[in-house]
């Protein structure tokens, strides 16, 4: 579904002072998967098309990723992704409280 930012936000600031564990991959070229850092702050900034900036550990990293265009929440997870011009995924970055299966 398209990014409701209200919604994003209101997720994922649940989190905030918990482990979380991130997976980010950006196509061509680019994963990581399973980086683990407690949630400090949540920033949602855009229109249609989003960034997406997390403070974590106490503001001593963070990640951001911009282009995005859909998300989907549920309890455990949120992902939150873009697609290029043949539907083929472009970058997402997924939000969890349990590590992802390698």
């Amino acid at each position: 579904m398209p990014i409701n930012s209200e919604a994003l936000l209101e997720k994922l600031r649940q989190w905030i002072g918990r482990k979380i564990y991130l997976h980010h991959e950006v196509n061509p070229g680019g994963y990581f998967r399973n980086g683990k850092a407690t949630l400090f702050d949540v920033h949602v900034k855009g229109d249609q098309i989003y960034r997406v900036y997390l403070e974590l550990d106490q503001q001593q990293s963070i990640i951001q990723v911009d282009g995005l265009t859909h998300m989907m929440l549920s309890e455990e997870l949120v992902v939150i992704s873009s697609f290029d011009h043949v539907d083929r995924l472009a970058r997402t970055l997924e939000i969890s409280t349990s590590p992802f299966s390698i």
